[in-house]
């Protein structure tokens, strides 16, 4: 995935999208993508499918919508989150707009024997895309990165999207292996069972751009992964092992 770093610092949340339409060739090419994101749990079961944004709740005025359903087990929303923050990106390559909406509805809860887990829009816009880790707000990665000792990991993984901006991330690094935790919260705009399941959408999107870091920065690694218990304040989601190659 370390192709995708650089729209990292490119990508941001599009709510407004022009009249523009997506070409059958750009359709195409993300429907191509979308057939090889890559799980972070192979085993689990996912399904994505995309249909006009105006046949959904989602309040923007996007052309599609990619509604995205998986298998109930651990870690299922993780690899949700994991896959399409993949998709998120490489939209940016396209000149697509794109945005998590979390609050999306559906007719079909479970389809299949999978079960909804999120919407996210998508389009044609006529903004311009991020230029640089200044244009964003989110906590340094010191705040969430204890033991750091390769700041060029933290300016990727410190940009990655969350919920209301919620951030629940934690790293604890000793030499080099990392435990990386969500750390759980609550927001009042949302309610307790909501802020669980996005954050645990969002611990894989956090994944996704450690992965990409470690990829771009020249790291080989190994990861363990850890639960999406509710018990505790902090949940323990994976460990890594990373070598500088």
């Amino acid at each position: 995935m370390k192709e995708l770093s650089e729209y990292v610092y490119q990508r941001k949340s599009v709510r407004r999208y022009s009249e523009t339409k997506l070409t059958e060739e750009e359709l195409e090419k993300v429907k191509g993508y979308i057939s090889q994101l890559k799980p972070l749990i192979p085993e689990i079961k996912t399904s994505f499918e995309i249909v006009p944004c105006k046949d959904t709740n989602c309040g923007f005025n996007a052309e599609y919508c990619l509604l995205a359903y998986g298998e109930p087990s651990n870690l299922w929303l993780t690899n949700i989150g994991y896959m399409l923050e993949q998709l998120d990106l490489y939209l940016v390559s396209l000149g697509i707009g794109a945005c998590w909406f979390g609050m999306g509805k559906v007719e079909e809860r479970v389809k299949d024997g999978l079960e909804f887990a999120i919407m996210m829009s998508f389009g044609k816009y006529d903004g311009e895309t991020r230029k640089s880790a200044d244009d964003f707000s989110r906590d340094d990665a010191d705040d969430f990165w204890s033991g750091m000792s390769d700041a060029k990991l933290g300016e990727i993984v410190r940009l990655a999207p969350s919920a209301v901006n919620s951030q629940p991330w934690r790293v604890e690094q000793i030499d080099n292996k990392l435990a990386v935790y969500r750390q759980k919260g609550k927001i009042p705009i949302l309610s307790a069972n909501l802020y669980k399941h996005f954050n645990k959408i969002d611990m894989g999107i956090f994944l996704c751009y450690l992965d990409i870091a470690l990829e771009n920065e020249g790291y080989a690694f190994t990861r363990v992964l850890g639960t999406e218990s509710d018990e505790g304040k902090r949940v323990l989601v994976a460990t890594y092992e990373i070598n500088k190659q």
